[in-house]
């Protein structure tokens, strides 16, 4: 019986370091066309066509709201904007059919320069972006107990 614990124990150890995969990611215009998703932690992050008109530069080069170890998603090597959140809905609905989306879930947009971005986290993988892209930020949405939507934190 100790045996059958034992070896319950270490596989599911060693199933969830498979299941955690904070690799390093990079994307190309290939592997992530407009209309793509991916995640970094608590940050979704969506490829669309173009930077909304009234975008303005942004200072601050943290993607995500915080002052936690978590919301250190640091975007290296690219150009960081603060846009409508309204366009953004809109840039992204027209590349992604169906997607329902509230202002207060987005974040700021960037693009890559000279055809590279970095978004480095120090707790989740870094992703690097190569190509011509514009990249909208959301922060991910669970619902709580009493099933109301609660921005994510890492």
């Amino acid at each position: 019986m100790n045996s059958i614990v034992a070896e319950i124990n270490t596989n599911t150890k060693t199933l969830s370091t498979k299941i955690i995969n904070d690799d390093p990611k990079t994307f190309t215009d290939a592997s992530f066309p407009i209309g793509s998703a991916a995640h970094q932690g608590d940050v979704i992050l969506v490829r669309i066509k173009e930077l909304p008109h009234k975008a303005v530069v942004r200072q601050d080069r943290q993607m995500a709201i915080g002052n936690t170890q978590g919301s250190r998603h640091i975007l290296q090597n690219g150009n960081p904007f603060d846009c409508n959140a309204s366009e953004v809905i809109g840039a992204i609905t027209s590349v992604c059919r169906g997607v329902e989306l509230q202002e207060k879930y987005i974040g700021p947009v960037f693009q890559t320069v000279q055809d590279k971005a970095s978004l480095i986290h120090p707790e989740h993988g870094d992703h690097y972006y190569e190509g011509d892209m514009t990249i909208a930020c959301i922060y991910q949405r669970n619902l709580d107990v009493e099933e109301r939507e609660q921005r994510v934190r890492d």
